[in-house]
């Protein structure tokens, strides 16, 4: 009787290590885009793959080759119900891969320690952002930041409720990918023309989608 118990137990607790394993790779679905040679795979991913680990997500993900000259393909629009992870080895492709896109959650990975990332990005309707630098002396391998969430804006305190706006915009300084200091953010909300708002920033407003209403327009930098 006693070891009819135990084995019931074994499988009640293996029934349940299954379950988490499965919700664990449900939770991680994701996009992954990097780039190789002068290329880009896009792959679709079902678990979480290192930072930068290029074989492994070739073995794991489902990836196909996407050529430079075809690259507004995977750009410039994904689903708000997707989580992108973009690995970054030099400004040309994140500029190319990110630059004006609608992306909900963010993951940006600098895999080239020697890249040079001073530009910025804007980028529509962001909710989430981690930004990661493996090189082991940073001091800031691993951060994240929340724009908003179900319950509003919580980028700045003054920011008391986040679902009024019918539109987000974030410019994003990508020298934030080099680890160095801490994610700083700042939102401005209720801007009906941003030109007017910012008249000094540089972006092509003929990507800017017409009759956005109210935004909320968030700088991340560092």
């Amino acid at each position: 009787m006693k070891k009819a118990t135990a084995a019931s137990n074994q499988l009640v607790l293996f029934a349940l290590w299954c379950c988490a394993c499965v919700s664990v790779l449900r939770s991680s679905n994701h996009t992954l885009i990097f780039q190789k040679e002068s290329n880009f795979r896009n792959c679709s991913c079902v678990s979480s793959i290192p930072d930068c680990g290029f074989a492994l997500a070739n073995l794991m993900c489902k990836c196909r080759t996407v050529f430079s000259k075809d690259i507004d393909k995977i750009s410039p629009t994904f689903s708000h119900s997707s989580r992108l992870v973009v690995w970054l080895s030099d400004t040309t492709t994140v500029g190319l891969l990110l630059n004006y896109s609608s992306v909900p959650s963010l993951r940006l990975s600098l895999c080239n320690p020697d890249a040079v990332l001073t530009e910025y990005l804007v980028i529509f309707g962001l909710k989430e952002l981690c930004v990661t630098n493996p090189k082991s002396k940073v001091k800031y391998p691993l951060q994240n930041i929340t724009i908003y969430s179900t319950r509003g804006a919580v980028v700045e305190s003054s920011l008391h409720n986040g679902t009024g706006f019918s539109f987000y915009i974030s410019f994003l300084n990508m020298a934030l990918m080099h680890g160095d200091s801490k994610l700083k953010a700042y939102s401005v909300p209720n801007v009906t023309n941003i030109a007017e708002y910012f008249p000094d920033l540089q972006y092509d407003t003929t990507s800017f989608p017409l009759g956005t209403g109210s935004s909320l327009v968030t700088f991340i930098y560092v």
